[in-house]
């Protein structure tokens, strides 16, 4: 990520723009896999669902301060500055990293010796891993499609565009406070998966409010908290029956999967919004929610010959 960010400082050309921006975003999927393997490495049972929960602020509370920091540095000093503080960031989580963290200690989830390649995933993982993949997979789908489609929704419903940035940005915030108290309430319910489905349907009724008509602002808040609830739930699956030998393997299968679903179900609702209109767009993003809790039910119900085995980290 930081010679893609120096790269693009220094590009000369829109060819050599875009090769610096693929050797970000390497890294940058990379860095995604290799977080979350670790992350699920350090923490067990429901520490990882908070532990998780912060991991996946840092997305949106990163972007947050690339917003705040590097426009105006651009301003100041020249856009390539601007660019060239993206590699800086990263040289300096990269230095946190080195400084910071050490692996696990004996007697903690600790790496065991194993084969490397797709052979290390047994059958039992890969079929889980299909399945447990699904949740996370729709969430996140259904997610990014609110994000992009709903500004324009709201605009051409007579909001105006800078009413309807202003209130996406406030939906975006309140995902980051649900989130984080996703974390807590997940890591203390002893039913965090009615917790999940739950606040995935309330998020749902929230966007089909919004969709049929009604006012925006109590629907984006609402569904920004209670929908951001389940996050932690979601990415935590594969840490509930990978073994430590087939964690880096598997996690990356696991992300595999979501980028691939990612790539693609956000362009079918483009796709969908220009046929059909914003409001199509929003009962799609609708439709992959139900499914992300449809698949979690179905993936409990995969769980169930090893459910409450301690070597499997089951919540």
């Amino acid at each position: 990520m930081a010679i893609g960010g120096a790269g693009l400082a220094l590009a000369d050309s829109f060819v050599a723009a875009n090769a610096a921006r693929f050797v970000s975003g390497i890294g940058a999927v990379i860095l995604n896999v290799l977080m979350t393997k670790m992350v699920t490495d350090l923490f067990d049972g429901r520490e990882r669902l908070l532990a998780m929960s912060v991991l996946i602020n840092a997305w949106p509370i990163g972007i947050g301060i690339a917003l705040l920091v590097i426009g105006p540095l651009a301003e100041v000093a020249g856009w390539l500055w601007g660019v060239a503080s993206s590699a800086a960031f990263a040289l300096f989580g990269l230095a946190l990293v080195a400084a910071v963290y050490r692996a696990p200690v004996a007697g903690g989830s600790v790496p065991a010796p194993g084969g490397i390649g797709l052979g290390v995933v047994t059958c039992r993982e890969w079929h889980l891993l299909m399945i447990g993949s699904l949740p996370w997979l729709l969430y996140n789908a259904a997610f990014q499609i609110v994000l992009s489609f709903m500004p324009s929704f709201l605009a051409e419903s007579g909001l105006g565009i800078v009413r309807a940035g202003s209130l996406m940005a406030l939906n975006a915030m309140m995902f980051v406070v649900g989130v984080q108290a996703g974390g807590f309430l997940l890591k203390r319910t002893a039913h965090a998966d009615r917790l999940c489905h739950a606040m995935i349907v309330v998020w749902c009724a929230t966007l089909l409010l919004i969709a049929a008509g009604s006012a925006p602002l109590p629907w984006l808040i609402i569904g920004g908290v209670l929908g951001g609830i389940p996050a932690a739930a979601l990415v935590s699956l594969p840490g509930e029956f990978l073994r430590p030998e087939s964690r880096s393997t598997g996690m990356g299968i696991f992300y595999t999967i979501y980028y691939g679903g990612c790539a693609v179900l956000p362009t079918l609702a483009g796709a969908l919004y220009d046929s059909s209109g914003g409001q199509a767009a929003l009962w799609m993003a609708t439709g992959l929610a139900l499914g992300a809790a449809l698949t979690l039910a179905v993936f409990r119900h995969a769980m169930k010959p090893v459910a409450g085995s301690e070597a499997h980290g089951s919540i």
